[in-house]
């Protein structure tokens, strides 16, 4: 996708107010990402020499040492902005439709799923594919175990660990453990 395509998408989504989910330019950017997902997964899959830069040329900024698992997948890319020693464990699935923020020397389990995207809470706007996006942030030195939710306008402290099985929708503090749903 051209720059001035991203900044188009990137004005309507990033802003914190409801916009038109099947917007032209954004469903692109979507069917981009997926496919160059896909690519990615299947070529993992079938032991194909995989080159992983073609999946991290998806991402906005993205450091050293990053290892992405199979059945990786991604709304846009463009929204993550990823540090060094990052590493994504199996079937990560990221709704990237406001920035994601990931620190250094972080680790996500298998089967976790980060989501900055929650539909219109009025049913007409629902039904009528209106959706509102809000960013999530990980600090530095952050362990997410396996199978975990973070929600939307969430940020998590550096150092802090999500236990397996949690279900982040609040801000959890530098330091803290926590776990269960919600987590706490």
């Amino acid at each position: 996708m051209l720059e001035f395509e991203i900044t188009a998408i990137k004005n309507k989504t990033n802003q914190g107010l409801l916009y038109y989910d099947f917007d032209e330019n954004i469903d692109k950017a979507r069917e981009h990402a997926f496919k160059t997902c896909r690519q990615y997964n299947k070529g993992l899959l079938n032991k194909e020499d995989v080159n992983a830069k073609q999946v991290k040329n998806l991402f906005g900024n993205i450091g050293s040492n990053v290892t992405i698992a199979g059945s990786f997948l991604c709304e846009f890319g463009f929204n993550l902005n990823v540090g060094n020693n990052v590493f994504f464990g199996d079937d990560f699935k990221i709704i990237d439709c406001n920035l994601v923020t990931i620190g250094n020397d972080v680790y996500i389990g298998k089967h976790v799923g980060m989501y900055t995207s929650n539909h219109a809470e009025e049913p007409n706007a629902r039904a009528n594919h209106w959706v509102k996006d809000l960013p999530i942030t990980i600090g530095n030195n952050v362990y997410i175990g396996d199978n975990v939710v973070i929600g939307p306008n969430t940020v998590i402290g550096d150092n802090a660990v999500i236990k397996s099985g949690s279900v982040v929708v609040k801000n959890v503090s530098p330091n803290q453990i926590v776990e269960g749903d919600p987590a706490q």
